[in-house]
């Protein structure tokens, strides 16, 4: 190869990796630039979400501190006026105008109604406490507050809030009623809990409407919004499956009473400050810079393809040049290149090497009689049993012709002469009587072993053994005849 060529080549080579490497950093920015925006509006939809939840928090409190307000104004006025032993009608009416009440009791330690308005006598003196269970609460010293209930003077639905106090004639209760409309409560509950856009729910434990915002005359929420009631019975917050338009909601229970609230808002409402627009414009810088990526991709792709072509047909040539093409065994020069290290690692550790050197018997013989396919076939044969004998650690090749060469580190003679005995004994049982040879292959085998030696003097030794052998085996011959 040229020198010019040679600088080519590797100025290519280094063009190809620039433009992987810069392939390879655009396609992190992207990646990145696409986590950091989907991560920034993943934030924020939950940081949305988080507000929304506060807010019906929020609201669920000022409702609860709203009723703890009332109970305290009801009982600081039912002592100052009710706790005579004949609390007078007209202490009890200013009681109703006080608190812009439908009804309102006021029960003895017993739980007997003491007094009641709208006056009605039938009830005086009537065990109501047992009816009720905010007021049984109440008697029995607890502040309580009603679910949706019935009346018990004008039989329409109200809530009720009760507070025991202390008179020299023993514990008494007193309980006032509330419409779900045009009452004090109803219009702070309305004014609390009303967010635009949003559908705000207050209900008690049974699903009955205490308030709402829009307001509605249906009573309860499964009237009002049965998608809502059903998500309310699965879950705390989340979506609300099947409402039209899509829709999230939040609830919070009021402290110290039976109620939750709830509000439902519309997703394009809740999510106006992330979507739209908004929400689309980095996503379309990202795919413009996406698609003038796309190019340096392609030219990252085809970098990776030409250097992976190149890369087998290196290896692909490298073990050509190092493997014998007909037994697939190592060449002689990667034999050489194995020796050179066999041997320096003998001289490093003080450990033996073994070297045979093999050749065949009357091999041109076979060719000239057989043909060179027999040839061939014998020498693929001797390889086969090398493969078979020798030890993962050994390295054995063809050294040229019909000589193989075989290399055993930290083998000494005595082992090394087993080896020989058995590759013999396993070549003389190959089955070559389709070729003409009855007795498998036969072969002559010169050993030689050596702790500090160079690789020449060491091959040398063994090519000496190996010539002295066959010449002991043409005299056994001979001296047969």
């Amino acid at each position: 190869m040229t020198p010019i060529l040679q600088i080519q080549r590797t100025s290519s080579a280094r063009r190809r990796s620039a433009v992987g490497l810069a392939s390879l950093a655009l396609l992190l920015l992207l990646a990145t630039l696409g986590i950091t925006i989907a991560g920034a509006q993943g934030s924020s939809r939950a940081h949305i979400q988080s507000t929304f939840r506060l807010r019906g928090t929020s609201a669920a409190a000022f409702v609860s501190d709203f009723v703890g307000q009332q109970a305290s104004r009801e009982r600081s006025t039912a002592q100052h006026l009710l706790s005579s032993a004949h609390p007078s009608q007209h202490s009890f009416a200013v009681l109703d105008d006080t608190f812009g009440s439908r009804a309102a009791v006021l029960l003895d330690s017993s739980g007997r109604v003491l007094d009641v308005t709208p006056s009605d006598p039938r009830l005086l003196g009537r065990q109501l406490a047992t009816r009720y269970a905010h007021l049984s609460s109440a008697e029995r010293g607890l502040t309580a507050v009603s679910g949706v209930v019935p009346s018990a003077v004008r039989n329409e639905p109200v809530v009720a809030i009760a507070v025991p106090f202390q008179t020299p004639a023993g514990r008494r209760v007193f309980s006032v009623a509330y419409g779900l409309s045009q009452s004090t409560l109803a219009a702070f509950l309305d004014q609390t809990i009303a967010y635009r856009q949003h559908d705000v729910f207050l209900i008690d434990g049974a699903g009955r409407l205490v308030a709402s915002s829009p307001s509605t005359s249906l009573p309860t929420l499964a009237g009002a919004d049965a998608a809502l009631a059903r998500a309310f019975r699965h879950a705390t917050h989340g979506e609300v499956a099947g409402a039209r338009p899509a829709s999230t909601f939040t609830s919070a229970a009021v402290h110290g009473t039976p109620w939750h609230l709830l509000i439902a808002v519309p997703d394009s409402r809740l999510y106006a400050s992330v979507s739209g627009p908004t929400h689309l414009l980095p996503w379309l810088v990202l795919v413009l810079v996406s698609a003038i990526g796309a190019l340096l991709v392609a030219l990252f792709a085809r970098s990776l393809h030409d250097r992976a072509r190149l890369a087998a047909l290196s290896e692909q040539l490298d073990r050509t040049a190092r493997t014998d093409s007909l037994t697939g065994l190592y060449n002689r020069r990667a034999l050489g290149e194995h020796l050179v290290r066999a041997s320096a690692h003998a001289r490093r550790r003080g450990r033996p090497l073994s070297v045979l050197m093999i050749d065949l018997d009357r091999f041109k013989q076979t060719n000239d009689r057989f043909g060179h396919e027999a040839g061939d076939q014998v020498l693929c044969a001797l390889a086969g049993c090398m493969r078979d004998v020798l030890r993962t650690e050994d390295v054995c090749g063809r050294w040229g012709g019909d000589e193989f060469l075989v290399m055993l580190p930290d083998t000494g003679e005595q082992q090394a002469q087993t080896v020989v005995e058995r590759l013999t004994r396993v070549a003389r049982e190959v089955d070559l009587r389709d070729i003409g040879l009855e007795h498998g292959i036969e072969m002559s085998i010169g050993c030689a072993c050596a702790t500090i030696t160079s690789p020449e003097e060491i091959v040398r030794q063994a090519d000496v053994e190996l010539l002295a052998t066959k010449a002991r085996r043409r005299s056994r011959r001979l001296t047969s005849v």
